[in-house]
């Protein structure tokens, strides 16, 4: 379930900072050892109590629980509220959800879309450098949803967020410089854009990263490919994994 493996991914973040348990605050800590022990309403009233005390973190958590509605109630409106807690807490995951919610609408909690302010959210993470924020404004300036259209505007966020091996955003650059369409046609940058991707991908979504890089190299050159590892080797150097 997406919301579970959200709650552990964060758990683990926080386990792996290396951060004494007395560093979190009181409710927080409770929801992560009520959770931890499989009590899934206990920790999201742990996390709601840390959530009402200013706890961005628990707020976020509050969220994802109402969101995943296993162990609670699944509650739209709570979900927005307790991401927006979050998200006004400068919880940049937080704010980029929220930046979802407004960008689609959620009718279930009686937000409407409202794509100005989902822009807004946003440019708040891209700010911090959250890579998917980076690709998701760039997607908003490409098509002109709550900007004014400027596909070479968007293009520069894809560029943003594949600095940071976003692997959406490399496979997105791979399809503009293979269809050349506005940038040049460049089928050797597009097979390195694929290379970077694959590198970068998760077990999850390497599959589909192979799949089309077999695809593209039965496409190519020799040259071509080879021209192709160097722009990925080229990338790699200017743009070291942090």
């Amino acid at each position: 379930m997406r919301t579970s493996k959200t709650v552990l991914t964060l758990l683990a973040g926080l386990a792996l900072a290396g951060l004494p348990a007395a560093a979190f605050a009181a409710p927080l800590q409770d929801g992560i050892e009520l959770y931890s022990s499989g009590d899934v309403a206990g920790a999201t009233a742990a996390w709601v109590k840390g959530a009402e005390e200013g706890d961005a973190t628990a707020a976020y958590l509050a969220a994802k629980m109402y969101e995943g509605g296993k162990g609670v109630a699944r509650n739209p409106g709570n979900i927005v509220y307790y991401m927006q807690k979050a998200a006004e807490g400068n919880h940049i995951q937080a704010q980029v959800e929220l930046a979802d919610f407004y960008r689609a609408g959620f009718p279930d909690a009686d937000l409407e879309k409202d794509a100005n302010l989902a822009l807004a959210w946003y440019e708040k993470a891209a700010l911090k450098q959250h890579a998917e924020a980076q690709m998701k404004i760039g997607e908003m300036h490409y098509h002109g949803v709550g900007a004014e259209r400027n596909r070479f505007e968007g293009i520069r966020w894809y560029e943003l967020a594949a600095e940071k091996y976003y692997t959406p955003a490399l496979i997105h650059l791979a399809g503009l410089y293979w269809d050349g369409d506005p940038l040049p046609q460049d089928k050797a940058k597009a097979y390195g854009f694929l290379l970077l991707a694959r590198q970068a991908a998760t077990d999850e979504t390497r599959p589909g990263v192979d799949k089309l890089l077999e695809l593209r190299e039965q496409q190519i050159s020799p040259a071509q490919r080879d021209a192709g590892v160097r722009i990925a080797e080229a990338f790699r150097f200017e743009h070291p994994k942090k």
